[in-house]
């Protein structure tokens, strides 16, 4: 919780990088709300079926994720938790609380790439 009011108040890039939306989708796929890398690049993130394929290939771990793709998967994953059984939605829940972390580490490792 205490991430989140910090992202809310600062002015953050809330970016992340390839190697931690790879895991949200590991994360997501093993609870079984997700079938496929094609699918959740499609609807949970409203890009091309090929953007986690793009995060895997070389060089693609470091890359930076889009902020709007943050942004749309946070808001899937409050829609999902909405319409999920109580148990699936606290764990839904973990994710975006993962989401957040993540956003924070990019923030730091990004400011610190400017001095």
């Amino acid at each position: 919780m205490y991430l989140s009011r910090w992202i809310s108040r600062r002015r953050v890039n809330k970016i992340m990088y390839g190697h931690q939306i790879l895991s949200i989708f590991e994360r997501i796929s093993a609870l079984g709300i997700v079938e496929s890398q094609k699918a959740f690049s499609i609807s949970w993130c409203g890009k091309s079926g090929d953007l986690l394929r793009d995060y895997g290939r070389r060089g693609g771990a470091t890359a930076r994720v889009n902020p709007r793709v943050v942004a749309r998967l946070r808001q899937r994953l409050a829609e999902a938790a909405t319409l999920l059984p109580k148990d699936l939605a606290e764990e839904v829940r973990e994710i975006d609380a993962a989401i957040v972390q993540h956003v924070y580490v990019a923030d730091l490792l990004g400011r610190r790439s400017f001095r």
